[in-house]
């Protein structure tokens, strides 16, 4: 995942919005990027709510490497998300909602190749659609944390690799996120 410019997560089910969300601002500081741009439609705050800064920041969150647009039509999230590409090395998540008119493939190629020219990498969050650019396509589920008695634990993720251009798909994974880190760690199922 490391080296592929465009990823898509998605919800694995109703109820699940938020542990697409937490997988996908996990993946996008695992990559520690100079800078990480939110791009949401305002259908997908009304749906997830407004990023909290000081959740964010105990997610491992680096609030002074955070912009956030929050746009209100589809095709200025879209806008806003390729333009965040444009900066070298930074990472965009294109959040979008679970209404209107699903993106077609012509929109994900876009963002593919701003992602592809500036070296730069986009985690599109929505629900799962149609064709898609994206090299790989999650579908994302909460797990049980693997705390100790009554602790809380660690954000843990069951993540499904739906889709796979370099190699297999079929494979599912639990993800418990580590903050200090910034890593992912593999659970066996």
């Amino acid at each position: 995942m490391a080296q592929a410019a465009l990823h898509e997560i998605g919800p694995a089910g109703p109820g699940a919005e938020a542990a697409a969300l937490g997988f996908s601002l996990a993946l996008a500081i695992s990559w520690r990027p100079p800078v990480v741009f939110w791009a949401g439609e305002a259908a997908a705050f009304a749906e997830e709510g407004a990023p909290y800064p000081l959740g964010l920041v105990q997610y491992g969150l680096d609030l002074d490497r955070l912009i956030v647009i929050r746009a209100k039509t589809r095709d200025e999230t879209l806008w806003a998300a390729e333009q965040g590409l444009a900066a070298p090395g930074g990472v965009v998540i294109c959040a979008l909602g679970s209404r209107g008119k699903p993106l077609d493939l012509k929109a994900s190629r876009r963002l593919l190749l701003f992602a592809e020219r500036n070296r730069s990498r986009c985690v599109l969050l929505q629900p799962e659609t149609g064709p898609s650019a994206a090299w790989t396509r999650w579908r994302i589920a909460p797990a049980p944390s693997a705390g100790v008695g009554r602790e809380l634990g660690a954000p843990a993720f069951r993540a499904e690799l739906t889709r796979n251009r370099a190699g297999p798909v079929g494979e599912t994974f639990i993800l418990d996120w580590n903050a200090h880190d910034r890593a992912f760690a593999d659970r066996a199922l």
